[in-house]
């Protein structure tokens, strides 16, 4: 759906600060993985369940902005594939971008953000090999020059509250059909379509958005919401220490 788009528009943003900083993506695309633990109520059936098409999309955005954190998984069609494995905590994040195969490890805590070199990361960014091997599997926080700038474009997808602002929330306008009932995760969730294309939510209140599907777009799953992690800072031994450092 649009949002979905917009979504792809994040990451690529964020991907492309990436390459222009010298520090592209790398390989390994994983499929997106079905949504698991959600935090809604699982007891419940979807027959006892009921929400209207007209109130579907404020049911979702109210339930995501009650919440402190989710786990997305996914793929969206933005110049190319790119690949979301994210866990967004209140003021940290973890996880994954892959764009056409360049894989980004990314990890926040607070306001410092980082990313991890590989192999493929240091050869599309065109790297001299002396740097390369400093760099190599090494993490590069927003303070150093090296990062310098990234930290803006992370905020876009690794902060928990413009990431489901920008997305979820955004589906608070959008005009849906009732669909029929499923199941997410192995909880009942109820479907919901426009133009765009399918929305799949908790049969149940809170009503968390489950998955975001778009033919054109690709789709986005939605797990463990209000299940914060723990997300900890690289080691002294695991940040790059190299020149620009």
């Amino acid at each position: 759906m649009s949002r979905l788009h917009l979504g792809a528009l994040i990451a690529a943003g964020a991907v492309a600060a990436l390459i222009s900083a010298g520090c592209s993506s790398t390989a390994g695309t994983p499929s997106p993985a079905a949504a698991s633990s959600t935090g809604a109520p699982t007891s419940a059936s979807v027959e006892a369940a009921s929400l209207a098409g007209s109130e579907a999309g404020s049911a979702v955005a109210a339930a995501a902005k009650q919440a402190k954190a989710v786990h997305i998984r996914g793929t969206v069609a933005e110049g190319g594939n790119i690949n979301l494995d994210l866990q967004l905590n209140p003021d940290s994040a973890s996880g994954t971008v892959v764009q056409d195969g360049l894989e980004i490890p990314v990890l926040r805590t607070g306001d410092k953000y980082f990313f991890r070199f590989s192999q493929s990361l240091i050869d599309k960014a065109g790297i001299p090999a002396s740097v390369g091997k400093l760099l190599k599997d090494k993490w590069v926080p927003s303070t150093s020059q090296v990062g310098a700038g990234i930290g803006e474009a992370f905020k876009q997808f690794l902060d928990y509250k413009t990431f489901t602002d920008n997305t979820v929330g955004q589906l608070a306008s959008t005009s849906f059909k009732e669909g029929g009932q499923t199941t997410a995760g192995g909880v009942p969730a109820l479907t919901f379509t426009s133009t765009d294309g399918t929305a799949t939510v908790a049969a149940t209140e809170p009503h968390y958005l489950l998955r975001m599907q778009a033919p054109k777009n690709g789709t986005l799953e939605f797990s463990d919401w209000d299940k914060p992690t723990t997300v900890t800072a690289p080691k002294a031994a695991e940040i790059y220490s190299g020149p620009g450092a």
